[in-house]
Protein backbone atom coordinates (compact mmCIF):
# COMPACT_ATOMS: atom_id res chain seq x y z
CA UNK A 1 0.00 0.00 0.00
CA UNK A 2 1.55 3.27 -1.15
CA UNK A 3 0.54 6.44 0.72
CA UNK A 4 1.00 9.88 -0.85
CA UNK A 5 0.44 13.10 1.10
CA UNK A 6 0.13 16.46 -0.63
CA UNK A 7 -1.20 19.91 0.09
CA UNK A 8 -3.19 22.46 -1.86
CA UNK A 9 -1.61 25.87 -1.58
CA UNK A 10 1.02 24.72 0.93
CA UNK A 11 3.39 21.84 1.51
CA UNK A 12 2.70 19.76 4.64
CA UNK A 13 5.83 19.52 6.80
CA UNK A 14 7.60 16.19 7.25
CA UNK A 15 6.21 15.69 10.77
CA UNK A 16 2.62 16.08 9.59
CA UNK A 17 3.26 13.79 6.61
CA UNK A 18 4.75 11.11 8.89
CA UNK A 19 1.80 11.40 11.30
CA UNK A 20 -0.72 11.03 8.45
CA UNK A 21 1.10 8.04 6.93
CA UNK A 22 1.38 6.30 10.32
CA UNK A 23 -2.31 6.83 11.13
CA UNK A 24 -3.49 5.61 7.71
CA UNK A 25 -1.20 2.56 7.79
CA UNK A 26 -2.52 1.64 11.23
CA UNK A 27 -6.18 2.23 10.40
CA UNK A 28 -6.13 0.52 6.98
CA UNK A 29 -3.68 -2.25 7.93
CA UNK A 30 -6.22 -5.09 7.64
CA UNK A 31 -6.92 -4.09 4.01
CA UNK A 32 -3.24 -3.72 3.12
CA UNK A 33 -3.25 -6.57 0.58
CA UNK A 34 -6.16 -5.07 -1.39
CA UNK A 35 -5.31 -1.33 -1.30
CA UNK A 36 -2.98 -0.20 -4.05
CA UNK A 37 -2.65 3.48 -3.19
CA UNK A 38 -3.95 6.07 -0.73
CA UNK A 39 -3.67 9.75 -1.64
CA UNK A 40 -4.23 12.34 1.09
CA UNK A 41 -4.79 15.94 0.00
CA UNK A 42 -4.73 18.65 2.65
CA UNK A 43 -6.05 22.19 2.41
CA UNK A 44 -5.99 25.01 4.93
CA UNK A 45 -8.93 27.06 3.66
CA UNK A 46 -8.55 30.17 5.85
CA UNK A 47 -4.80 30.09 6.34
CA UNK A 48 -3.77 30.97 9.92
CA UNK A 49 -7.30 32.01 10.95
CA UNK A 50 -9.26 29.85 13.40
CA UNK A 51 -12.34 27.77 12.65
CA UNK A 52 -13.33 24.71 10.66
CA UNK A 53 -10.83 25.37 7.96
CA UNK A 54 -8.62 22.27 7.84
CA UNK A 55 -9.80 19.96 5.06
CA UNK A 56 -8.57 16.48 4.15
CA UNK A 57 -9.56 14.38 1.15
CA UNK A 58 -8.55 10.72 0.92
CA UNK A 59 -8.67 8.90 -2.39
CA UNK A 60 -8.27 5.15 -1.92
CA UNK A 61 -7.51 2.92 -4.87
CA UNK A 62 -8.57 -0.68 -4.19
CA UNK A 63 -7.47 -3.18 -6.79
CA UNK A 64 -10.15 -3.75 -9.45
CA UNK A 65 -12.69 -1.60 -7.58
CA UNK A 66 -14.07 1.93 -7.92
CA UNK A 67 -12.17 4.64 -6.06
CA UNK A 68 -13.24 5.37 -2.48
CA UNK A 69 -13.23 9.12 -1.73
CA UNK A 70 -13.59 10.50 1.80
CA UNK A 71 -13.52 14.18 2.71
CA UNK A 72 -13.86 15.91 6.07
CA UNK A 73 -13.12 19.24 7.78
CA UNK A 74 -12.11 20.24 11.28
CA UNK A 75 -10.27 22.73 13.46
CA UNK A 76 -7.00 20.79 13.76
CA UNK A 77 -5.11 18.39 11.52
CA UNK A 78 -5.26 15.73 14.24
CA UNK A 79 -9.05 15.81 14.53
CA UNK A 80 -9.52 15.81 10.76
CA UNK A 81 -7.08 12.92 10.38
CA UNK A 82 -8.82 10.82 13.05
CA UNK A 83 -12.29 11.32 11.55
CA UNK A 84 -11.18 10.80 7.97
CA UNK A 85 -9.10 7.69 8.70
CA UNK A 86 -11.97 6.07 10.63
CA UNK A 87 -14.47 6.87 7.88
CA UNK A 88 -12.02 5.49 5.30
CA UNK A 89 -11.72 2.17 7.14
CA UNK A 90 -15.53 1.82 7.23
CA UNK A 91 -15.87 2.74 3.56
CA UNK A 92 -13.19 0.26 2.45
CA UNK A 93 -14.76 -2.48 4.59
CA UNK A 94 -18.16 -1.79 2.98
CA UNK A 95 -16.66 -1.80 -0.50
CA UNK A 96 -14.89 -5.12 0.05
CA UNK A 97 -17.95 -6.62 1.77
CA UNK A 98 -19.92 -6.02 -1.42
CA UNK A 99 -17.56 -8.38 -3.27
CA UNK A 100 -18.36 -11.40 -1.13
CA UNK A 101 -21.32 -13.64 -2.02
CA UNK A 102 -24.41 -12.82 0.01
CA UNK A 103 -24.27 -15.98 2.14
CA UNK A 104 -20.62 -15.48 3.08
CA UNK A 105 -21.06 -12.09 4.69
CA UNK A 106 -20.40 -12.06 8.39
CA UNK A 107 -22.00 -8.68 8.80
CA UNK A 108 -24.84 -7.57 11.02
CA UNK A 109 -27.07 -7.32 7.94
CA UNK A 110 -26.85 -11.06 7.28
CA UNK A 111 -27.66 -11.78 10.96
CA UNK A 112 -30.80 -9.64 10.64
CA UNK A 113 -31.74 -11.43 7.40
CA UNK A 114 -31.42 -14.84 9.11
CA UNK A 115 -33.49 -13.64 12.06
CA UNK A 116 -36.28 -12.34 9.83
CA UNK A 117 -36.24 -15.49 7.73
CA UNK A 118 -36.63 -17.67 10.85
CA UNK A 119 -39.24 -15.39 12.45
CA UNK A 120 -41.51 -15.44 9.43
CA UNK A 121 -41.20 -19.16 8.76
CA UNK A 122 -38.74 -19.22 5.92
CA UNK A 123 -36.47 -22.27 5.97
CA UNK A 124 -32.82 -21.72 6.86
CA UNK A 125 -30.49 -21.97 3.90
CA UNK A 126 -27.38 -22.84 5.95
Amino acid sequence: MFIHVGGKGFGPNSRLQAEIKAKLELTLQRFRARIVRVSAFLEDVNGPKQGLDKSMRLIINIERQPLVVIEDKGETWGSVLDKTAERAAHAVARQLDRLRPKGDRGSRASEVERYLDNKFGYPETN
